[in-house]
């Protein structure tokens, strides 16, 4: 059985990636998936809440917060729906090598 290791890089000068992990050894084949998401690092940095925004959403009352996560909700059920690469990744066949 395959073993799943997920984690987040940034492309380093030279369009580099490195990974460094203990749960590798020197000389063993591995398997290595990039997916590159469709946002800018502009617009994932625009739609992170600062601290402060995040505390003043934690002092709504009750009733308006789930207003805003249930609209966040729709949209997020909109764009899955829409964008079915998440099902191909995960449907698609093992190669055992």
């Amino acid at each position: 059985m395959k073993s799943t290791l997920y984690l987040k890089a940034k492309v380093l000068p030279g369009n580099k990636i490195e990974i460094e992990t203990p749960d590798l050894i020197v000389g063993q084949t591995v398997e290595v998936v990039i997916l590159i998401p469709n946002d800018t690092p502009d617009s994932v940095e625009k739609q992170s809440l600062s601290l402060e925004q995040r505390i003043a959403f934690l002092k709504l009352p009750m009733a308006e917060r789930r207003r805003i996560l249930e609209s966040q909700t729709e949209t997020m059920i909109t764009h899955y729906q829409q964008d079915l690469e998440w099902k191909e990744l995960m449907s698609g066949d093992i190669i055992d090598y």
